[in-house]
């Protein structure tokens, strides 16, 4: 037990400095999805290069407002003093929102302008990716690093949870799809999934450790 455990108030702010993070995820996910029909009713009515790339600046300045909103708002949450491992977590969170939205502009630009095959081609695909697995690899560093025994209790137990959650949707919307039952959707939406799903699976794990 540590002495963060002792102070109901710290743990309660500490709780929702993180939901507000993963919410912002949530958000960003959602409007990923957004993003993704935009750019294919633009394509579908052949839609010119800076059309896709206006439609792609509005989605990275939407999802840099919501990564510096929600670290305002976590540090409002933690009355200004957030753990180190909350801190931690905040930086690496909007760095990897950033990046993410840098690779994604260039891979879309890349991707209109020169047309490309073969590796250049999947190497493109996978650019815009790899931030949002730093984003990933930063929940986990924040489960490794936060000292509070209560509040990674707790965010372990939700993150099961979501994880359950998520595989549960997807195992069912996988079936419907091979039964012609309902439409194709892209495998990346899994990860908005599981963060929307995370948090109830807060409350949930809360409710149990009362």
């Amino acid at each position: 037990m540590t002495s963060d455990q002792a102070t109901p108030g710290k743990q309660g702010s500490t709780a929702m400095a993180v939901a507000i993070s993963f919410s912002a995820i949530a958000l960003c996910g959602v409007l990923a999805v957004g993003f993704v029909l935009a750019v294919g009713v633009l394509k579908a009515h052949h839609g010119g290069l800076w059309s896709v790339l206006a439609a792609t600046a509005v989605f990275g300045l939407a999802v840099l407002a919501i990564a510096l909103a929600a670290a305002r708002l976590g540090q409002r949450a933690m009355r200004m003093t957030p753990s180190p491992a909350a801190s931690r977590y905040a930086r690496r969170f909007s760095a990897a929102m950033g990046l993410y939205v840098l690779a994604l502009l260039a891979a879309i630009t890349a991707e209109v302008q020169l047309r490309p095959v073969g590796a250049l081609a999947y190497a493109l695909a996978v650019l815009p990716a790899l931030p949002l697995l730093a984003a990933i690899a930063a929940i986990g560093l924040y489960l490794r690093e936060e000292t509070d025994e209560f509040q990674r209790a707790v965010q372990v137990e939700a993150a099961l949870w979501a994880t359950g959650g998520a595989l549960a949707v997807a195992t069912v919307f996988g079936f419907l799809q091979t039964f012609g039952l309902a439409p194709m959707v892209p495998a990346w939406a899994v990860f908005p999934l599981w963060s929307m799903l995370l948090g109830p699976a807060q409350m949930i794990a809360r409710w149990r450790y009362r």
